[in-house]
């Protein structure tokens, strides 16, 4: 398990396009990373103008194909889980399905 001391502060400036992301945790079936604000997590017609995906970033930073567990929407940072072959992620997915994971959110706020 990561400490939240590992993961990026949200206050910090935005990554460069070419930034490589900032991998938590990789075994030979899962990769997690953290998503800084403001990158999708893959393309999308919803914001076609968007240059910055972690899916793309993530698959040219290890040099595999890499299979999306879960979303983040673009303007939230956090921990992304994602496969590392099929099965892992055929695995991943049932256990989304079957709420055998558990997710915790935590959320900085300002104002009302």
């Amino acid at each position: 398990m990561f400490q939240p001391s590992s993961i990026p502060s949200p206050a910090q400036p935005p990554e460069p396009d070419d930034a490589p992301l900032h991998i938590l945790w990789r075994d030979e079936h899962l990769v997690a990373v953290y998503k800084p604000a403001g990158w999708l997590v893959h393309r999308t017609g919803l914001d076609a103008h968007e240059t910055r995906f972690v899916l793309q970033t993530l698959r040219d930073q290890l040099g595999c194909h890499v299979y999306p567990a879960h979303r983040l929407d673009k303007g939230t940072c956090g921990v992304l889980v994602m496969a590392l072959h099929a099965q892992a992620a055929q695995r991943l997915g049932q256990a989304f399905a079957g709420q055998e994971m558990r997710k915790q959110y935590l959320a900085l706020v300002r104002g009302w």
